[in-house]
C-alpha cells in the first residue's frame, strides 16, 4: 500500500465532493454525525489558519473515484457551509474580533477577505493506492482507535469480499422498506450491518455453540474469501420473507439486535431444513401469536405443549435479550424458545407438522425435568442441556 499526498485547497475539495470525484459516504462510513456546533469549529478553525487533521481517501481500483477513508466529518462539514446549511459562530473562544465582526454570516454573506481565506485554505490529502484488501480497513482502524467506534463501523473499513456481501445484504434490507417503523431500531452505527454480518456468520459455521465475538468478526472481514452461498442466499429469503410479511402492513413484534438474528435465524432453519409451508402469512400468524403469548401468559388456555410453563419461557427468552445478549447460552436458549413456541402453535392451529428433523421430546427435557415434571429454573443448566441435546448444529 502506498500513500501519495497532496495539497488542495478547500474549493478544488468541494468541487470534487459536489462533482461525485470524491465519495463521501463509501459504505463502510458511519454516516453524518457531527452536531453543528462542531462543524462551526472546524470552520472557525479554517478561517484562523489553524491544523486540520489530514484526509485520507481510497483510489478505487476499477474507476479511479476517490472514496473517503478518514475524514468524512471534516469534508461534510466544509461542504455543507459552503451550501449554506448553516452560519459562522464568531463567538468560539478564544474570542478573534475579527471574526466576532462576521458572527451570524452565511458562506454567501461572508466579505470578500474572508471567503478568499476560506476557500484558498489547504488540507494535506493522502491518496491511498495499490493497497491489498485488508490494508485500508486497518489503516482506518488505527486512525480511529482514540474514537468511539463501534465493532460494525470498525469492520466495515476493511476492504474484502465479505463487506461487500454484507452491505448488498444491508441495501437489500432497506430497500424492502424493513427499517425502523418494522424492526424497531435503525442503522444507525451501522445496527444492521452488525446483526446480518452474525446470521450470516452463524448459517455459514452451521452452529449456535461458539460465541462469535468482535474479534471472529473482524478476523471474517480481514479474510480474502467471500462467505458461502448457501449462507447468503439463506439470508437473502429470510430479508425477502420478512418484506412480505412488512407489506401486510403490521410490525407484530419490535426487536432489539439480538432478537432480530435469533428470528432471522429461527427462519433460517425452517428453510434450510424444509419446512415448505413457512410462508409470509403462516410467520405473521405465529410472530401475533408469539408476542401475545409473551404479554398474557393464560392465552390460548394450556401450557406450551401440556407440560412446559410459558410464563418460565417468556421470563427466559426476555431476560437472555436484555442481559448477556451474546453468550452461547443466550442464544441457545432464545432460539430454543422461539421453537418451543413454533411447535405449539403448529399443533393449535392445525399446521403440517413436517418439522421432525428434531427431536421434540429431547427438546423439551432440556427445560423441564420429566421426574418431577417441573421446569428447570437454572438457566445456566437449561443451556448446557441444549448444548449436550446438540441443540446448537443448524
Amino acid at each position: 500500500m502506498r500513500l501519495i499526498p497532496s495539497d488542495p485547497d478547500v474549493e478544488t475539495l468541494v468541487s470534487r465532493i459536489n462533482s461525485g470525484e470524491v465519495d463521501l459516504q463509501p459504505d463502510f462510513q458511519r454516516g453524518e454525525v457531527w452536531s453543528k456546533s462542531k462543524k462551526q469549529r472546524l470552520i472557525d478553525s479554517i478561517l484562523r489558519d489553524w491544523h486540520v487533521p489530514p484526509i485520507h481517501v481510497i483510489e478505487d481500483n476499477y474507476t479511479g473515484r476517490l472514496e473517503v477513508l478518514d475524514g468524512q466529518q471534516r469534508l461534510a462539514a466544509i461542504r455543507d457551509f459552503v451550501a449554506g446549511d448553516f452560519t459562522l459562530d464568531g463567538n468560539l473562544d478564544p474570542v478573534d474580533s475579527d471574526l466576532v465582526d462576521i458572527h451570524g454570516l452565511k458562506y454567501n454573506d461572508l466579505p470578500h477577505f474572508y471567503r478568499r481565506r476560506f476557500n484558498h485554505f489547504s488540507i494535506r490529502l493522502f491518496r491511498v493506492v495499490e493497497y491489498k484488501a485488508g490494508e485500508p480497513g486497518e489503516l482506518f482502524f488505527r486512525l480511529n482507535q482514540p474514537t468511539s467506534l463501534t465493532g460494525a463501523e470498525q469492520r466495515n473499513a476493511f476492504y474484502g469480499p465479505i463487506r461487500s456481501q454484507v452491505k448488498n445484504l444491508v441495501v437489500r434490507l432497506e430497500d424492502s422498506n424493513l427499517d425502523k417503523r418494522f424492526l424497531g431500531f435503525s442503522n444507525s452505527r451501522m445496527a444492521y450491518d452488525d446483526v446480518l454480518s452474525r446470521v450470516a456468520f452463524t448459517i455459514d459455521r452451521g452452529s449456535l455453540e461458539v460465541k462469535i465475538t468482535s474479534g471472529d468478526l473482524a478476523e471474517l472481514y480481514r479474510s480474502e474469501e467471500p462467505l458461502g452461498y448457501r449462507a447468503i442466499s439463506c439470508v437473502e429469503r429470510v430479508i425477502d420473507l420478512f418484506s412480505e410479511v412488512e407489506r401486510r402492513n403490521y410490525p407484530p413484534i419490535r426487536f432489539n439486535k439480538a432478537t432480530l438474528a435469533t428470528w432471522m435465524i429461527f427462519i433460517a432453519r425452517c428453510l434450510i431444513n424444509d419446512v415448505q409451508w413457512m410462508k409470509a402469512d403462516t410467520l405473521l400468524d405465529f410472530m401475533h401469536y408469539f408476542e401475545m403469548r409473551s404479554k398474557s401468559f393464560d392465552y390460548p388456555e394450556g401450557e406450551v405443549l401440556g407440560e412446559l410453563s410459558s410464563e418460565h419461557l417468556f421470563y427466559l427468552f426476555h431476560s437472555r435479550s436484555s442481559s448477556r445478549v451474546s453468550d452461547v447460552s443466550s442464544v441457545m436458549i432464545r432460539d430454543a424458545v422461539v421453537w418451543l413456541l413454533f411447535v405449539d402453535y403448529v399443533y393449535r392451529t392445525r399446521l403440517p407438522q413436517n418439522f421432525y428433523f428434531f427431536d421434540l421430546d429431547g427438546l423439551m427435557e432440556c427445560f423441564v425435568s420429566r421426574g418431577s415434571g417441573r421446569n428447570f429454573e437454572d438457566d445456566d443448566m437449561i443451556a448446557r442441556n441444549l448444548i449436550s441435546f446438540g441443540w446448537g448444529r443448524i
